[in-house]
């Protein structure tokens, strides 16, 4: 059953939330975010009405798009909504923000016509096969490519060494293979560079850590940050949310479901 996170100044931040590798997907009652900027593509989908966004001017939007890096603010106190964050360092996250900047603050309400809006709760399998319904609505489809053994082997790497320093030339020595074809089969398959997936994986070691009863602090140790400011700041800088939101309501979207 899902959990749900304590609101947050600025809004009704109680929903849904799920983290995968490179997604973060909010579903429940929207609220305000003061301005900031981050490393993922967003979707903001209001279900019954608009929602203002501050990019570059004011925007009343039923959908939009907001690129990666540019600094918005967004409103959407009173009614459900739908948050989508992509990461952008992978090929998909790629693909959807050269659709957002190809037309910046576009309706892109008639592109979700024919996507439901989720208006019951999601268990995590749910939820992942709905971001990729999304993605495809939006016109980017989430590669085929299986992870080969190469992927997986690295993949478990990453995860046993999360609270030290993971490396790419450990991973490489680990499965066989040179650093720089790691790099480009891991990127293939699992859809976003090493690095990145190593930063994810901390995060989706510190939602478990925070569920297993862990405050801030533990958290932030037991997924190998350098302490809960580091944790913090990277949260921030990824999605313009607080730990302490995402944490406490985050359910885990696995790879193998949602990868690409």
């Amino acid at each position: 059953m899902a959990t749900t996170a304590k609101p947050e100044p600025g809004g009704d931040w109680h929903g849904q939330l799920f983290v995968s590798a490179g997604t973060i997907l909010y579903i429940g009652p929207g609220g305000s975010a003061d301005e900031h900027a981050h490393n993922a593509v967003q979707l903001v989908w209001g279900r019954s009405d608009s929602v203002t966004v501050m990019l570059g001017s004011e925007l009343r939007r039923r959908a939009v798009l907001i690129p990666a890096g540019e600094p918005h603010s967004f409103g959407a106190s009173g009614q459900q909504v739908v948050i989508l964050l992509l990461e952008s360092h992978g090929a998909r996250g790629a693909a959807l923000d050269r659709r957002a900047r190809a037309a910046v603050g576009a309706e892109l309400a008639d592109d979700l016509r024919g996507l439901e809006f989720p208006t019951k709760r999601m268990t995590p399998a749910e939820a992942a096969r709905w971001c990729d319904a999304a993605f495809r609505a939006l016109g980017v489809e989430r590669s085929s490519t299986p992870l080969s053994s190469v992927s997986r082997r690295a993949v478990a790497y990453v995860e046993r060494a999360i609270e030290g320093t993971p490396q790419l030339s450990e991973a490489a020595r680990e499965v066989g293979v040179s650093p720089t074809r790691l790099t480009h089969v891991f990127s293939k398959e699992v859809g976003i560079p090493f690095r990145r997936f190593v930063l994810w994986t901390r995060i989706k070691r510190a939602v478990a850590a925070t569920h297993a009863g862990d405050d801030l602090t533990r958290a932030a140790a037991a997924a190998g940050f350098s302490d809960s400011a580091h944790l913090s700041r990277t949260f921030r800088a990824m999605f313009g949310l607080s730990p302490s939101l995402v944490l406490a309501a985050a359910q885990i979207i696995e790879m193998t479901a949602a990868d690409g």
